[in-house]
């Protein structure tokens, strides 16, 4: 009877602890393919990086993947540049603790819509303005393909354990002050932006769309300092 008593016991501890894993936001079992280094380039010059198809994929998507609701937001840089993004404030991929921001591929022309039908504009300490979207225009964004992902790991990744897991980049370039250098793989369309002070910033684009992430940097290389959505070193979220 003992043995009866501890058998349903163990039983009951197990299933308790399978339906806490499956309520928890965020969390997933180890999959290869959620890990950071794991991108697949496709014919076409597209590449799914999360298990996200860039191009393909929508926002709409990444939420239900990441099993957790996304923040729909547009940004407007001091300098003007727009972006529609999902921010996922904290995201468990494969093991690996996250922030993540999807960016929405749209036009110049679908962003300016978006930003005049914004329901509130809260302007920030640096200029950049922080527009609520119309409930209409977050529908839409949530079924808009993804143009780019930002990945910000909460685990310090140093220079050593970035080449053993993406490789010898093509070519590294450092931003003005020398605190942040960015390791530049075209062929995967990767930037893995490494911080001196710990923090580092990985985005995603197709690899045909590679001269995205580069124009912000060259700019900085002519001393040019463009400013981003959400202030970090290529356009992604802080």
């Amino acid at each position: 009877m003992r043995e009866r008593y501890l058998l349903l016991g163990v039983l009951t501890f197990s299933l308790l602890a399978i339906i806490v894993a499956m309520l928890v936001p965020g969390r997933q079992d180890h999959r290869p393919e959620m890990l950071p280094w794991a991108i697949t380039v496709h014919e076409d010059g597209t590449s799914t990086a999360f298990g996200l198809h860039l191009g393909h994929s929508t926002l709409g998507d990444a939420e239900q993947l990441f099993q957790t609701e996304v923040e729909l937001i547009l940004f407007q840089s001091p300098q003007g540049r727009r972006a529609a993004e999902g921010y996922f404030d904290g995201v468990t991929l494969s093991g690996l603790a996250a922030k993540l921001v999807v960016e929405a591929a749209l036009s110049e022309a679908e962003l300016q819509g978006m930003f005049e039908r914004g329901v509130r504009i809260a302007t920030m300490g640096d200029g950049s303005r922080k527009v609520t979207l119309h409930p209409d225009d977050s529908a839409r964004l949530r079924a808009t393909p993804i143009a780019s992902l930002t990945y910000l790991p909460r685990t310090h990744l140093d220079e050593a354990l970035v080449e053993k897991r993406f490789g010898v980049p093509e070519r590294k370039l450092n931003e003005p002050g020398g605190e942040v250098v960015h390791w530049l793989y075209p062929e995967r369309g990767l930037d893995v932006a490494i911080s001196a002070g710990g923090k580092e910033v990985l985005q995603y684009v197709s690899p045909r769309d590679f001269s995205r992430l580069m124009a912000p940097l060259l700019e900085q290389q002519r001393g040019v300092t463009l400013g981003c959505a959400q202030c970090t070193p290529v356009g992604g979220a802080a």
